[in-house]
């Protein structure tokens, strides 16, 4: 376990304050769900809990599917990290932090749309992001009102853009995984 030098006490309803340091580097906002562990050991475990990485079996086969008919990369996140991919190498991909921009559209949009061809700012899907994107579509997956997750398209090799029937296959997509959750 890794040692940070930090020591809390817990006060008389036993609750604990998590330092705002950890907070911020685990991406942990009020609100947030935190699953305690119990390890053999006798060591109390705290780990952000994540309703879409519960479904990482159906969030795979989605994205298998998405990525043969549209030809293209899918990957399905929840708040933190890439759960499933399509057309990048797995081994590198799933378990990768979101990049801060993906971060900011899943709280502040339904969708977000660009590509080359319509000179639209085209955004870093997870840290140290090294692909040349063309087009991307990202979707937020919403659960019981709250985005938990998000849907990426994107396009590494052919000029194109993406249209309102990708956007209506990642709305049925999220809506379908927001229903396995609640």
């Amino acid at each position: 376990m890794k040692e940070t030098g930090i020591v809390r006490k817990l006060d008389n309803l036993g609750r604990l304050v998590i330092p705002k340091e950890i907070r911020r580097c685990m991406r942990i906002k009020e609100g947030s769900p935190i699953e305690f562990g119990l390890l053999p050991s006798g060591e109390i475990v705290l780990c952000k809990y994540s309703l879409v990485n519960q479904i990482s079996d159906y969030s795979q086969d989605f994205c298998e599917i998405l990525g043969d008919i549209f030809n293209c990369v899918v990957l399905i996140g929840d708040r933190d990290k890439i759960i499933s991919c399509h057309g990048l190498s797995k081994k590198l991909t799933i378990g990768t932090k979101l990049s801060n921009e993906i971060l900011d559209i899943i709280d502040t949009k339904v969708s977000y749309k660009s590509s080359v061809m319509d000179n639209t700012t085209l955004v870093p899907l997870f840290e140290e992001d090294k692909n040349t994107y063309l087009a991307q579509l990202i979707y937020p997956i919403t659960i019981q009102g709250e985005k938990e997750g998000v849907i990426i398209l994107c396009e590494l090799k052919e000029n194109i853009n993406f249209g309102e029937e990708h956007v209506v296959a990642l709305k049925l997509i999220s809506k379908f995984l927001s229903k396995q959750m609640e």
